[in-house]
């Protein structure tokens, strides 16, 4: 019986110490758990390991037979958690600084009532495309050569399909949804006889010198009903979340979709900046950096379902509505006066709600940072729901992109575990004069826009650089 105890306590001494010093390592490279408990936690398994490597020393076999007891259940234990440090590790990896892919979804549309239903149907046909589709022209003509009309406006585009002036048109989707707006009744007059993708790849710079600093971060909504995010999309909701951890003070400045810019890295007339978004989410990002004249330090994209699934991993916001109303998108639903609990359906729709309101869509952006402000409040103030962030964030999945490192995320998540500050957070936005005039997608036509209230810009900048330089 002794030998039988002298052949296994030797391997058991060594694998204890070896997972014991594995998952310290592991812990230490998650970089989450804050120093103080970190410690305390490596003292209670250095106590363990001295305990149990003495158990299996001693002579008597009781306590030999305990310090194997023990060494099991602690090896056991050890490998659980290397399990979950391990795939929270590598779930960081796949879902931080995860804009690493642009995807642009290109449609060969026809009328709906023509003959065409296949790619080899518009041989030798009469194709319009955009000006800047050449590269997808291109790949289309590797399949299927056609005779090409270049076109500059988006509704030319269109319109000459209609007008039965081309048999085809190839487009990015994006600007497809563009032309919905304006014409309601696209989808009885047309359909998609073939689809296919560009991807291009960004290249993320970020630096991670100081983890925990004052920090701005632009937030675009996109328009898109997709569960994949990468596909460039419309930016209906444009706001900049400036954090500084210094202060413990969070500033919410929200811009209009409809606001009249200039798009980055494009020339001619400005644009809605909505429409910033279908040139990818770098350029939306420098569109905000040129109106503001400030840095923006990581961006992040969210869909519309994103919004569901937060507040529902939450278990939903406490919300207070300044009127009651009808909710425009959820059909049957009072939104009472006062405050209300919202589920994720219920705070995606309040926060798209404008047709409630008398100024709209500036009612509509106090609404989205309503929500934004519930949810960061939720999130820091709950420390249950900060050790789970893992779960929140795979429910996301494909709901989001952003160029945020791990390392970043980590660090705060790590700062707000260990000091459990109180945040204070502010809000503003900026206003404009609607208007009608040409854009940069459709040129020959004249479109609402909002001219920029430029002194509210620049009080608004102004406030953001205060905020961060403190």
């Amino acid at each position: 019986m002794k030998h039988k105890f002298n052949i296994i306590r030797i391997p058991l001494i060594i694998i204890n110490i070896l997972t014991s010093l594995y998952i310290v390592i592991s812990i230490n490279k998650l970089n989450i758990i804050p120093t103080k408990y970190y410690i305390i936690g490596l003292i209670i398994l250095i106590a363990i390991n001295i305990i149990a490597i003495i158990l299996l020393l001693l002579k008597n076999i009781i306590f030999k037979i305990i310090g194997i007891l023990l060494s099991i259940i602690l090896i056991t234990l050890s490998v659980i958690g290397l399990k979950y440090v391990n795939n929270t590790n590598e779930f960081l990896d796949k879902s931080f600084n995860n804009n690493v892919i642009e995807i642009s979804t290109y449609n060969l549309i026809v009328l709906k009532n023509s003959k065409y239903s296949d790619i080899k149907d518009i041989e030798n046909k009469k194709l319009g495309y955009l000006n800047n589709s050449n590269e997808a022209l291109n790949k289309l003509n590797e399949n299927v050569k056609t005779e090409n009309f270049e076109y500059e406006d988006i509704f030319d585009l269109y319109d000459d399909l209609i007008n039965k002036k081309t048999e085809a048109i190839i487009i990015d989707e994006s600007y497809l949804d563009v032309i919905k707006d304006e014409r309601k009744d696209i989808d009885k007059k047309i359909k998609v006889i073939y689809s296919f993708n560009q991807e291009f790849v960004i290249e993320n710079n970020n630096e991670e010198s100081e983890l925990v600093r004052p920090i701005n971060i632009y937030i675009s909504g996109s328009d898109s009903r997709s569960n994949n995010i990468q596909n460039k999309s419309r930016s209906d909701v444009n706001m900049i979340v400036s954090i500084n951890p210094n202060t413990n003070k969070i500033l919410l400045t929200s811009i209009p979709r409809d606001y009249y810019v200039q798009v980055h890295g494009q020339t001619g007339l400005k644009d809605k900046l909505t429409h910033s978004g279908i040139y990818g989410l770098d350029v939306s990002t420098a569109t905000i950096e040129d109106l503001f004249d400030i840095k923006i330090d990581y961006s992040i994209k969210l869909g519309f379902n994103a919004v569901v699934e937060v507040v529902d991993l939450v278990n939903g916001i406490d919300i207070y509505s300044d009127k009651t109303f009808n909710s425009y998108h959820i059909k049957g639903w009072t939104v009472p006066e006062g405050m209300n609990h919202f589920n994720g359906k219920q705070a995606l729709a309040y926060s798209r709600e404008r047709y409630a309101y008398s100024s709209g869509d500036r009612h509509r952006i106090q609404n989205q940072q309503q929500v934004l402000e519930a949810v960061f409040k939720k999130i820091i103030s709950d420390k249950k729901i900060l050790l789970k962030y893992d779960e929140l964030l795979t429910s996301l999945n494909n709901l989001y992109r952003t160029d945020i490192p791990k390392a970043v995320i980590t660090a705060f998540v790590k700062e707000q575990l260990e000091n459990g500050d109180t945040w204070t957070f502010e809000s503003q936005w900026v206003n404009g004069k609607g208007a009608s005039l040409n854009t940069h997608t459709s040129p020959k036509y004249k479109r609402y826009v909002m001219l920029p209230n430029e002194d509210e810009v620049e009080k608004a900048s102004n406030k953001i650089k205060e905020l961060i330089n403190k």
